[in-house]
């Protein structure tokens, strides 16, 4: 039986707006920093770009990666977005007529991933082994290869300050300008996806051997999480800071990360799907959190009140990305290749 908090059923808390369907599994997508505009990148690397108002889905087909597509990032103005694929391309594209504005040779035929940083209109870049950091005249004032595997993963620091790589052997964290050499943080076998905590205190990381690690950034001391079924894909912090989800697994864990940090503490456990997690996301400005698995379900929690599901939807198919806007609507792409944008009534917001 679904463990549904029965108070909140006949709220609606969850209700779709849009949703369009695309006919191919839905490998990232971002949205505008005002939530006006979500950029989809398809497996077989279409580029399209929603308009996210009216009563159904507006979108078009605005370009290709040949091979296939990886990533999405919105500059934080908005005013340009970039993607990664398989033809060793980072491309950039107008974030209001859709129309590619350059494409880069990063360095390798596979990009892993492209992300702007947060406070600055300069992009990263991830392919192979090589970071490269590009300005807003798409010149390269930064690049390394100093990284024992294929990149993973990379994240920038919450104020953009610097940008931490996920490999073999550990994480790599580059700050440009401010030092000799980037700063490692090693342990044996290989970190496949990175999450900054809001204040910076941490680095989380999901691995390969079925656990996650806490590496407290100042100290570089390292806690570690085992006794995941399977390798952790799935982090998300909450806007506090104190609180990270994992999967790992069908059930939802928090991490209380607060003071000394995680080590030694029992997380907190939140069952309802059936089936491995494929994503989690805490609203950015909000105190709730989606999650959803290979069971397709969609849930919606609030954590901090109860260990209840707020609301569940079953779906065509998994969920294989799933990102909040900023105004506290959730897009999610589905591995059928639909997009679907719901909206989260107003008491349930924050």
């Amino acid at each position: 039986m679904s463990n549904i908090d029965h108070s909140f059923l006949n709220k609606e808390s969850l209700t779709e707006l849009r949703q369009a369907a695309l006919e191919d599994y839905i490998i990232d997508l971002a949205w505008s920093p005002d939530g006006e505009k979500l950029a989809v990148v398809t497996v077989e690397g279409a580029v399209f770009l929603f308009e996210n108002y009216g009563d159904t889905a507006k979108y078009k087909l605005i370009g290709q990666h040949a091979g296939g597509g990886n990533s999405v990032s919105w500059r934080s103005d908005g005013v340009e977005f970039a993607t990664a694929g398989h033809d060793g391309q980072a491309k950039v594209w107008d974030g209001i007529s859709g129309q590619e504005i350059i494409s880069l040779s990063v360095g390798d035929s596979w990009v892993t991933k492209v992300i702007y940083n947060p406070s600055s209109k300069c992009l990263a870049t991830a392919a192979g082994k090589y970071l490269k950091l590009w300005s807003e005249q798409r010149e390269v004032f930064y690049e390394s290869s100093d990284h024992s595997s294929t990149i993973a993963d990379i994240g920038w620091n919450p104020d953009g300050s610097g940008i931490a790589v996920a490999a073999y052997n550990g994480i790599t964290l580059h700050v440009p300008g401010k030092q000799k050499k980037p700063r490692k943080y090693t342990c044996k076998g290989s970190s496949l996806v990175l999450a900054w905590s809001p204040d910076a205190k941490y680095i989380a990381t999901g691995e390969q051997d079925s656990t996650v690690h806490f590496w407290h950034r100042a100290s570089g001391e390292e806690a570690r999480m085992s006794g995941f079924p399977t390798k952790v894909l799935e982090l998300s912090w909450d806007s506090s800071g104190r609180w990270l989800a994992t999967g790992g697994s069908s059930s939802v864990v928090l991490w209380d990360c607060s003071g000394k940090g995680p080590a030694d503490r029992k997380p907190r456990e939140y069952v309802e799907h059936s089936n491995k997690l494929t994503q989690l996301a805490f609203q950015p400005n909000g105190k709730l959190l989606a999650s959803a698995g290979n069971d397709a379900v969609l849930a919606l929690w609030d954590p901090m009140t109860h260990d209840k599901v707020i609301e569940r939807k079953s779906l065509s198919s998994p969920v294989s990305c799933l990102r909040w806007s900023k105004k506290g609507e959730l897009a999610i792409g589905q591995k059928d290749g639909k997009v679907a944008i719901l909206e989260i009534k107003t008491e349930f917001k924050r």
